[in-house]
Formats: C-alpha cells, structure tokens, sequence
C-alpha cells in the first residue's frame, strides 16, 4: 500500500519550470540598462516615473509576446495530473504579469487551485506570496513544494520555510546549493514528491 505524500501543496513558477524560458533577461537588461546583478522588476520600480513606465510598457509587451510562443516543458502535462491525482493543490507563482500568465494557462488548458502574477502582491524573492498561498489552502510551509528553475523561488520557499526544489535542465547553477532538492526534468517531481 502507498504511502501518502507529505506535502499537501506544490507551487510552481512558470517561465523556466512549466514553461520554456524564451525570455531573454541579459537583452531585456541589456535594453533597459540595468545592472546584472539587479533584479529586472526591482530595478524598474526604481527608475524616475517616465522612464519607468517606458521600461514597464516595453517589458509587458516583451513578455505578452513570449507568452504568446510559449512552449511547455516536457512532462508538465502528466506531472501536474500527478500531483493532482494524489489529491495535492497545485499554485502557479509568477513574477510575470497577470495577462502573459492567464494567456500561458488559456493556451495549455493548465488548471491550478490558485494562480498569481506580480500584480497580486510582494512578489519572489519575498515569502510573502508563498506564505500567503499556504495560508489560503491552510497548509504548513513545510508540507509545501515550491519548484522553481531561478535563485528567486528558492530564497522565497527558504524565506518561507517550504521545501525548495531547483529544476535544473542544462547545467547546475551556482545556486543550487541553497535548493533542498535539484532535479534536471519535471518527471522527476512526482517520486520526489512521494507519489
């Protein structure tokens, strides 16, 4: 007889993890003239008002437009019927914009319990949204799975105290050492997960 998993919420990102990452960020930085090691977002909501909207308008319409092209991971699919069928909620946390998800999650016919963009509050890496999204399904951090391939989701489940899994497809990042987990494929996540 199965066990049952331990975690009783899995929180995915979307651009790197059920997604293809088709955003470019060293060009958006590159056209925005912001720092490598600035967050992109970060940085924007730091710029004088006009150039800030002139960073924001253009990055939207960078996003809505690989949004529009996105591609799903290889066994996104049958990874989020797993986790559904074992009864696990499934949330999707992005620091994309409302629209570019919704037009990711209509084009895939992907189907989550909760889904939030940046438009819905402090976003990666602050816990805020993952903390917020367990205390909504009434669900402990550490009963919480937050898959994620950039350094930003895992500081947020650490932050958090959920249990931060690195989806690494091509090579390790320096940062995988502060992921609890590391998996190179999403079809590796329903064994990690207990199911």
């Amino acid at each position: 007889m199965a066990h049952p998993s331990p975690f009783e919420l899995v929180i995915f990102d979307m651009d790197g993890t059920l997604i293809e990452q088709m955003l470019d960020f060293q060009d958006i930085r590159k056209q925005l003239a912001i720092e490598p090691e600035e967050g992109i977002l970060e940085a924007i909501a730091n710029m004088p008002p006009e150039q800030r909207t002139r960073a924001e308008d253009w990055l939207t319409q960078t996003e809505r437009q690989t949004a529009e092209q996105a591609r799903l991971m290889p066994g996104a699919i049958e990874t989020l019927a797993a986790i559904r069928n074992a009864n696990i909620k499934v949330a999707l946390l992005t620091r994309n914009t409302r629209a570019s998800m919704q037009t990711v999650i209509g084009k895939f016919g992907l189907q989550f319990d909760l889904a939030w963009s940046r438009e819905d509050g402090p976003i990666k890496p602050k816990p805020d949204s993952v903390l917020k999204a367990c205390a909504t399904f009434n669900t402990a951090p550490e009963r919480t799975a937050c898959v994620g391939d950039f350094e930003y989701d895992l500081l947020a489940a650490n932050a958090a105290q959920a249990v931060s899994i690195l989806i690494a497809p091509r090579q390790r990042p320096q940062f995988a050492n502060i992921a609890d987990h590391v998996i190179t494929k999403l079809s590796q996540l329903p064994a990690l997960l207990g199911i």
